[in-house]
């Protein structure tokens, strides 16, 4: 059986393999999505899960739990080193890393006193800079899901912030083709990740 792909991150990341379970059956990717968590305890656990998951490569996409203070403000370098941290990581196993936006938001209805569009946008730049430098991968989700006020797309979320399965069929095709470039996508081989993207 090939080695999966690791989709590791937060509530985001857990709900796509709950809102499409058979395209992470398809694919043999693994699902290390946890609700709730900010970037600090993503890296925390980030080595554990690729390798208790014999992992072949890494998807990541972390950051808007910080955004959204969930655990209180978070310093945009904070959230930028914890991520570069876990790409840095990922690399050094040898896996190839993909590293997804921000996805869209305007408002966090849980704690309506953050604005989160400035962070997103500009950790989104941050991101695909970044990977650019790290050799890692970048998806642009943030594009295909946002208004031009950087709102969700109306039917791709259900409160603001979380994705309805409109929006994660609106993820799929680029992920795949992400994933497609480089072989990875259907469970062959996957060379380490270079500058391209």
């Amino acid at each position: 059986m090939p080695r999966p792909i690791v989709f590791v991150g937060d509530s985001i990341t857990e709900g796509w393999g709950e809102a499409q379970p058979g395209l992470f059956a398809r694919h043999g990717f693994v699902n290390r999505g946890i609700g709730g968590e900010a970037s600090g305890r993503i890296r925390a656990r980030f080595r554990d899960e690729i390798l208790a998951a014999g992992a072949r490569g890494v998807h990541l996409m972390c950051g808007i739990n910080d955004i959204a203070e969930v655990e209180g403000p978070v310093p945009l370098p904070r959230i930028q080193e914890n991520i570069a941290a876990m790409v840095a990581e990922g690399r050094r196993l040898g896996l190839p890393v993909w590293l997804g936006s921000i996805t869209p938001a305007t408002a966090i209805a849980w704690n309506p006193e953050v604005s989160p569009r400035p962070s997103i946008a500009a950790l989104n730049r941050w991101l695909r800079e970044h990977a650019a430098g790290a050799g890692a991968r970048f998806i642009d989700y943030h594009a295909v899901l946002a208004t031009e006020e950087g709102a969700l797309r109306p039917g791709f979320g259900s409160d603001g912030v979380h994705l309805t399965p409109e929006g994660y069929r609106a993820m799929e095709a680029i992920l795949l083709a992400a994933l497609g470039a480089h072989g990875a996508a259907s469970g062959a081989s996957c060379p380490p990740a270079g500058r391209d993207r």
